[in-house]
C-alpha cells in the first residue's frame, strides 16, 4: 500500500525491497546514507517511488571505497 507524504509518493519498505531485488535492511542502510529517500510513518517504513526509480545500484557499487583498517597489512584488502 502505497501512502502520500507531503505530495510525495512512498512505498512500504517490503515493497521497495522487491522493487531493488534486496533486503528489508540493505534498504534501510541506503536510506541512513542519503542514498534513498525514506520515512518513518507510526513505526513503517516507507521508501520514496522516485528515489527507488532512481537508484542505480550499479553506479553505488563503483563508488564504494574500501575502509582500511591500521592493522591491514594484505595487498588484496585494496588499501594498499
Amino acid at each position: 500500500m502505497e501512502v502520500i507524504i507531503e505530495g510525495t509518493q512512498y512505498l512500504p519498505i517490503a515493497a521497495a525491497a522487491k522493487q531493488l531485488a534486496t533486503t528489508e535492511l540493505r534498504i534501510l542502510m541506503l536510506v541512513k546514507r542519503d542514498t534513498l529517500a525514506g520515512q518513518l510513518v507510526e513505526g513503517e517504513w516507507y521508501i520514496s517511488a522516485a528515489s527507488i526509480a532512481g537508484y542505480d545500484a550499479s553506479a553505488e557499487a563503483a563508488s564504494a571505497v574500501p575502509a582500511c583498517r591500521a592493522s591491514c597489512t594484505a595487498s588484496s584488502c585494496g588499501c594498499h
